[in-house]
């Protein structure tokens, strides 16, 4: 299992070797979203990927090339992972968006953090119990990718962060 319950921020950024970080606002308000927020969350996304793209493309053996946003492949688990634990904050959050993404440049990695305002939700408990009210691939793909997801409180969760190793 790539889950863990037990990883903290702190420690993934000494693991990755941080170097750089960028904060990317989506909906800070606390209240529901409007149709506005959609398009801000997609521009983000593809912020992140283009920001991804440029850092990291030249220093792994195949390549890091992350446009591939509908079909999951091993080599695409960031788009895979920006657009399932983006579409739960959209979906099941309570102001129905995520507040914001952070990205985290290492020398050995990056972390990237998708976070919600308001009410939290029992990560734990939605993956050992596999709830049907977090519909979804989501935990599905926490479960199988071959990089780490955690969590800012795994009993309160508002913020999944998946750690991607270039080593």
């Amino acid at each position: 299992m790539v889950i863990d319950f037990t990883k903290k921020l702190k420690k993934a950024l000494e693991q990755i070797e941080e170097q750089e970080y960028h904060e990317l606002l989506v909906h800070d308000l606390q209240q529901l979203r409007d149709d506005t927020v959609i398009s801000v969350y997609g521009e983000i996304k593809w912020k992140i990927v283009d920001l991804l793209n440029q850092k990291y493309s030249r220093l792994l053996e195949n390549g890091f090339d992350l446009y591939n946003w509908l079909n999951y492949q091993n080599k695409d688990e960031v788009a895979y992972f920006l657009n399932e634990a983006g579409s739960n904050a959209l979906n099941y959050s309570q102001f129905k968006a995520p507040s914001k993404f952070h990205l985290w440049f290492g020398k050995k990695g990056f972390i990237i953090g998708i976070e919600q305002k308001g009410q939290g939700f029992n990560a734990s408990k939605v993956d050992s119990e596999r709830l049907k009210d977090n519909q979804g691939a989501a935990f599905d793909f926490f479960r199988n990718c071959k990089s780490k997801i955690f969590f800012d409180n795994d009993q309160d969760a508002k913020i999944v962060y998946m750690e991607y190793s270039v080593e």
